[in-house]
C-alpha cells in the first residue's frame, strides 16, 4: 500500500487530504509542524510528499529546501499544494525543486491522480536505499570540480543550486563552493550579462573585510552554472537553529542582533546592500563567529528569472516601500533584521499569513501582533527597537549604526556576551 506524507499547517485541508488518499487506498501520515518533516519522511519513508507552500512556521520553499539536501529522502517527489495559481507561482515552485503543483481548491480525483502518478514514477525508479548506498551515492560528489576548487561534500541545496565544502589546492583551505544554476536556454549574451552582473557582486563582496562578514574569495564558471567560492563556517544557520532550538532568550539575541548590526553598517558604510536578510543568511560558528551571508545574490537570484516579475529577497523580509515599487535600499536591510530578530525571539514570524497574498498585505499594512504580547520579560528597550526596525516608513527606520549603538547600550548594561555552545548539529 503506497505510503504519502502530507504537510500542511491548517488542520482542515490537511484533514480533507488525507481522508481523499486514504479513501485512494494509500497510508497516509500527516503533519502541520515543518521542523519535523525530515525526520518523519526518514521514518515513514513515503512514495510521495504532499506539501502546502504558505505556512506560518517556515515556507513551503524553505522545507523543499530541507527535503532536498537530505541524502536520505531527496528523491522522494513532492506536489506543491498552494492556493496560488498564477502562473509565475506554479513555475516558481517548479524551479524550486517540487515534481508537480495542484492549486486549492482542487478536485480530489485530481489529487488521487497526481499522487499515483508521482507515486509509480518513484516506484518505477527503485526502492529506498540502504544507508550505505546513500553514504556511496554522497561520495560521488567528491571530485567534482569548480575550476580548480575542488567538491569534498554537499552542505546544502538550494532551488538555484547546491552548495559545498570544497578544497581549495593553489592556498590548501576549506572553502564554501556555492553554485547557481545557469538557464541552459538562455542566449550567449544573456549568459553573459548574468555572469557579470554576478562578477561585479563578488568583487564588491571581495573588497569587504569584517568578523560580521562571510568572505568572497573567487567566483567563475562550468559548462552550466556559476560558482562563488566564499569563506566557509563551522557551524550552523540562524535558521537551522531556530528549528533545531525554538526561540532565544533576549539575553542571547541581543549579542547575536549586535553582530549582525555591525555587518550591516560596514556594508552599508561601503554602499552594497544585501536585499535578502532572513535567517538562512546568518551563519552561526561554533567558534563563536556571527556572520552575514549572500550579500547582493538575491539580485543575481531574481535576474535569472527573465521577464519575471519576483522580487528580490524572500516574502515576510521584503520591506513594504519594495512591494510598492519604489527601490531597495539600506533600509529594507534593517527592516529585515528586525523580521529576523522578532522571529528569533517569538518563534514565529511577524508577517507570516495562511498565504503569500496575506503576508504581503500584513507587510503593506504593518500587522504585527506586539512582540511584547508574544514574549515574557521583553526588555523594553529591545521591544522599542524591533518595532522601529519593522517601521512601515523607510525613514522611521534606524540606520545599523544607530542599531548598533542602542543594542551595545544593551550589552554593556545587563553585561551580555554570544555564548556558541548550545549549536545544533549541522545537518
Amino acid at each position: 500500500m503506497p505510503k504519502v506524507l502530507v504537510i500542511d499547517d491548517d488542520q482542515i485541508v490537511l484533514g480533507v487530504v488525507q481522508e481523499i488518499l486514504l479513501a485512494a487506498g494509500h497510508q497516509v501520515w500527516v503533519t502541520s509542524d515543518p521542523s519535523e518533516v525530515c525526520e518523519l519522511a526518514f521514518k515513514a519513508r513515503p512514495e510521495a510528499i504532499v506539501l502546502d507552500v504558505m505556512m506560518p512556521k517556515a515556507s513551503g520553499y524553505e522545507v523543499m529546501e530541507m527535503l532536498r539536501m537530505d541524502p536520505r529522502i531527496e528523491d522522494v517527489p513532492v506536489l506543491f499544494l498552494s492556493g496560488l495559481g498564477e502562473a509565475s507561482d506554479r513555475v516558481r515552485g517548479l524551479r524550486s525543486g517540487a515534481d508537480d503543483y495542484l492549486v486549492k481548491p482542487f478536485e480530489p480525483a485530481e489529487l488521487v491522480l497526481r499522487i499515483e502518478r508521482l507515486v509509480n514514477w518513484h516506484l518505477a525508479s527503485g526502492e529506498w536505499a540502504p544507508a550505505p548506498a546513500v553514504l556511496e551515492k554522497l561520495k560521488k560528489v567528491e571530485g567534482q570540480r569548480f575550476g580548480r576548487y575542488r567538491a569534498m561534500e554537499k552542505i546544502g541545496q538550494g532551488h538555484m543550486g547546491t552548495v559545498f565544502k570544497g578544497h581549495d589546492p593553489r592556498l590548501q583551505r576549506q572553502v564554501a563552493l556555492k553554485t547557481i544554476r545557469l538557464d541552459s536556454t538562455s542566449t550567449d549574451g544573456r549568459r553573459r550579462e548574468l555572469l557579470e552582473l554576478l562578477r561585479h557582486e563578488a568583487v564588491t563582496i571581495a573588497k569587504l573585510s569584517h568578523p560580521n562578514v562571510v568572505a568572497v574569495y573567487d567566483m567563475g564558471e562550468t559548462k552550466d552554472s556559476a560558482y562563488v567560492a566564499m569563506e566557509l563556517v563551522d557551524g550552523v544557520s540562524l535558521s537551522d537553529y531556530l528549528a533545531a532550538k525554538g526561540p532565544m532568550e533576549s539575553k542571547k539575541v541581543i549579542p547575536l542582533a549586535v553582530g549582525i548590526a555591525r555587518g550591516l553598517a560596514l556594508t552599508h558604510a561601503r554602499k552594497v546592500i544585501h536585499r535578502d536578510m532572513k535567517p538562512g543568511n546568518v551563519l552561526l560558528g561554533r567558534d563563536g563567529a556571527i556572520k552575514v551571508s549572500d550579500f547582493g545574490l538575491a539580485s543575481v537570484v531574481s535576474s535569472l528569472f527573465e521577464d519575471s516579475t519576483e522580487l528580490s529577497g524572500t516574502p515576510g523580509y521584503v520591506p513594504p516601500e519594495v512591494l510598492n515599487q519604489r527601490t531597495y535600499t539600506e533600509k529594507g536591510d534593517l527592516f529585515g533584521l528586525g523580521a529576523v530578530l522578532y522571529e528569533s525571539l517569538a518563534g514565529r514570524h511577524p508577517l507570516a499569513g495562511e498565504t503569500l497574498r496575506d503576508t504581503i498585505l500584513n507587510t503593506l499594512h504593518g500587522r504585527i501582533k506586539p512582540l511584547s504580547e508574544r514574549v515574557r520579560d521583553l526588555p523594553p528597550d529591545l521591544d522599542r527597537l524591533i518595532a522601529d526596525l519593522l517601521a512601515i516608513d523607510p525613514d522611521q527606520r534606524p540606520t545599523a549604526p544607530q542599531v548598533v549603538s542602542r543594542l551595545e547600550e544593551m550589552i554593556a548594561r545587563d553585561g551580555l556576551r554570544w555564548d556558541p555552545s548550545d549549536l545544533p548539529e549541522a545537518k
